[in-house]
């Protein structure tokens, strides 16, 4: 009797010390605020939020670059944990994929892409050509882009 107590004991004891998980849930990254223009160059701006990392998101993710051209390969999201790629090439805001990958690898590296087009019918990518002076195109995302992800 004394044997199996202590054997209860022993197994709850170990049960309340081992670490917790660090294992990450969400499967998608959520985009808001999400628009571009294009003038004299080309701007994208968007709110990145990821309920793996809620320390470090939301984030603003900024984007200046000639358009027609590829943006800097270097580029992040403001708090310098994301890195925004267009694995197309060169993004013509009427159609292209946007990709994140996170930098850290603690604990879990996640990344995702989407494809973002405007000529789908009911799409929620909308652009307007001339919109205004000095404006040659806007496009607005209307609602949250979710980005699914993979985790490594």
């Amino acid at each position: 009797m004394k044997y199996t107590i202590a054997s209860v004991l022993l197994a709850a004891s170990s049960a309340f010390a081992a670490p917790a998980s660090t294992k990450r849930e969400a499967t998608s990254l959520q985009i808001t605020d999400f628009k571009a223009n294009v003038g004299f160059d080309a701007t994208m701006h968007f709110v990145l939020t990821d309920s793996n990392y809620p320390d470090d998101t939301p984030t603003d993710c900024n984007l200046i670059w000639t358009y027609g051209h590829k943006p800097d390969e270097r580029a992040r999201c403001n708090n310098g944990k994301y890195h925004i790629e267009f694995p197309g090439g060169a993004p013509d805001l009427h159609q292209f994929t946007l990709g994140l990958k996170r930098l850290e690898s603690d604990p879990i590296q996640e990344q995702g892409q989407v494809l973002v087009d405007s000529s789908v019918e009911g799409s929620n990518w909308v652009c307007v050509d001339n919109p205004s002076d000095g404006i040659k195109l806007h496009c607005d995302y209307n609602g949250t882009l979710e980005m699914p992800i993979t985790l490594g």
